[in-house]
């Protein structure tokens, strides 16, 4: 199989890429540097462009099989216009020019990436992919970036929308972003830890991501996040547990708020989301439990 990614160069596209390629797959990725890890393995080329913008890296779209579209600056930042509308068009304007290179009647399949900020602050709501989207946002920007890919299904190929929960990998991704305070004994759950958060595996996603794309009948959003979802404090405890360090501190919302502004807000949204589609389709995690996911990546 020929597949395309797109932002296959950052945390999660260099993990989709490597189990491709074990799998004896021709992989091309996109990124604005063009530097991966990959570079110079068989059946691999990287291109450095910005999807953003209209160019020969379309070319790519209409020769491959699937596309894994994961293209999108991170929201890991200090919001103000600028970096919101980087966080929009990033999404949008990738996504519409690879819907736009595919060829009519064609059999490429898109894989396109969204979050579970589509659900927006929903509390104690069990969240299965057929429930409304939310408030705020990274709901909306989610709505947008899910709306546009779903077009492709005009092209003949089948859309699959990956709502993405906190993905966890050394390296990369929510884990990454947590480790040094608490190794320092500083972490501890934010504005109380009532949220609930969910999570998965490094490995689950990209077994789950080459599950459906083997599930020719696989459409629509799927949620990838362990079945196990845990509220903030829980994590907390477990993270600090894993690492043999204490976690005594709680980070009140003001605190969080005058840190990263909007931002601030909806890192401790509360979804309780749950992967109904995975779960009935019959596929198995190999990291259900959070603790055991945590012990895997931390001590491997």
């Amino acid at each position: 199989m020929k597949v395309l990614i797109t932002g296959g160069t950052g945390f999660v596209g260099t993990a989709v890429a490597g189990r491709l390629l074990d799998e004896g797959h021709e992989v091309t990725v996109t990124g604005r540097s063009g530097n991966s890890p990959h570079q110079g393995r068989e059946r691999f080329l990287a291109l450095a462009c910005d999807t953003t913008a209209a160019g020969p890296w379309q070319e790519e779209v209409s020769r491959s099989d699937a596309v894994i579209n994961l293209a999108g600056r991170s929201i890991f930042t200090r919001w103000n216009k600028e970096k919101k509308e980087q966080i929009v068009n990033s999404r949008l304007l990738t996504t519409e020019h690879v819907v736009s290179a595919m060829t009519p009647g064609g059999k490429t399949d898109l894989f396109s990436a969204s979050a579970v900020g589509y659900y927006g602050n929903r509390g104690d709501t069990l969240l299965a992919e057929d429930a409304a989207g939310g408030e705020g946002f990274l709901a909306e920007v989610s709505r947008r970036w899910e709306a546009e890919a779903l077009t492709a299904s005009k092209k003949g190929g089948r859309v699959v929308i990956m709502r993405f929960g906190g993905v966890l990998g050394m390296g990369g991704g929510a884990l990454d972003a947590m480790l040094t305070p608490y190794k320092l004994g500083l972490g501890g759950p934010l504005a109380g830890g009532d949220q609930w958060f969910p999570w998965i595996h490094m490995d689950d996603l990209v077994a789950a991501l080459l599950f459906l794309m083997a599930r020719d009948s696989a459409e629509g959003p799927v949620n990838f996040c362990a079945p196990y979802v845990v509220r903030n404090r829980d994590f907390s405890k477990a993270l600090a547990g894993a690492l043999g360090r204490p976690a005594p501190f709680s980070v009140p919302l003001f605190a969080l708020r005058m840190a990263m502004g909007e931002l601030g807000d909806e890192i401790i949204a509360s979804q309780r989301v749950v992967p109904e589609k995975l779960s009935s389709w019959g596929f198995a995690f190999a990291y259900p439990s959070l603790e055991g996911a945590l012990k895997n990546i931390l001590e491997g």
